[in-house]
């Protein structure tokens, strides 16, 4: 898990950084990058989001975060992983919220999924050190984002989430981590030194992505994290073919491809992985 919580540091909880995410197994459309950010047809970031209210699980304080309006952000296209590209602001970099009084984090559908018991573990290693968040900022940088979903993931081990909530913020942390690739300025001297440097991070949170989806592919029942098999295995085989494991990759893509309930654009995408693979 090396790195993949470095950071934790400021918000005083360096002392997480090194968790164990993933516990050990108990016995028995593509279009041009300068179409996306809201750099086009002077429709800003900040002009599509709003301040959205929650009222924390853990501590019972009101807080508000940055969302998305719906319906305000246009879709590009898909990645072969399925991170969604959008035109005008990366959804993603608003997925994780942060209650700014006790440190507890979650993504939107999960937040307020957690038991009394974990409550209180929360409360013990997470809100007793937390030193605070800046809620000031009228749009998010992927490294604001980033350090909202390494939030989100030390809350969600700590509360001993599913292994496929773990999995699916490291997707989130990879997507995230993508966004900052595509966006780094070329012009700057150490370009190539940084993006070799997140390009590394990415495929490390790929890796955690794909150990905790495997072990719920295996054992928890569809849907997970509201996706179906097929949508599941689709991010499991371009997640594996990326990490060099082509032999499981195709595995998943023929499950897509053979598959009675996968759509013709699924099997198309299974179809282009599979292509890939054998590149």
């Amino acid at each position: 898990m090396s790195g993949i919580l470095s950071g934790l540091e400021k918000f005083g909880l360096g002392s997480l950084k090194s968790i164990e995410i993933y516990k050990e197994k108990e016995t028995e459309i593509k279009q041009d990058n300068n179409d996306v950010g809201g750099r086009i047809m002077g429709i800003s970031e900040e002009s599509i989001l709003f301040d959205k209210s929650y009222t924390c699980p853990c501590c019972g304080e009101n807080f508000k975060a940055k969302a998305v309006r719906v319906g305000r952000n246009a879709l590009v296209r898909l990645d072969s992983d399925l991170r969604p590209v959008y035109k005008f602001a990366d959804a993603t970099k608003y997925d994780a919220i942060v209650c700014s009084k006790c440190g507890y984090a979650g993504l939107i559908k999960n937040f307020d999924s957690i038991s009394d018991r974990h409550i209180k573990d929360i409360r013990e290693k997470i809100s007793a050190k937390f030193k605070g968040i800046d809620e000031t900022k009228t749009t998010y940088s992927y490294e604001d984002a980033l350090e909202r979903a390494q939030l989100a993931l030390i809350s969600t081990v700590i509360k001993c989430a599913k292994n496929s909530e773990k999995a699916y913020i490291c997707l989130k942390l990879a997507w995230i981590t993508r966004g900052m690739k595509e966006n780094l300025d070329k012009a700057l001297p150490d370009y190539k030194t940084n993006y070799e440097k997140l390009d590394n991070n990415e495929l490390n949170y790929l890796k955690n992505a794909y150990e905790g989806f495997s072990e719920a592919y295996m054992n928890e029942q569809f849907p997970i994290c509201g996706m179906d098999e097929n949508t599941l295995c689709i991010i499991l085989a371009e997640t594996a073919r990326k990490l060099g494991k082509k032999h499981e990759a195709l595995r998943y893509l023929e499950t897509v491809i053979m598959s009675k309930n996968a759509t013709d654009r699924m099997k198309d995408m299974a179809r282009d992985i599979r292509e890939q693979c054998k590149e």
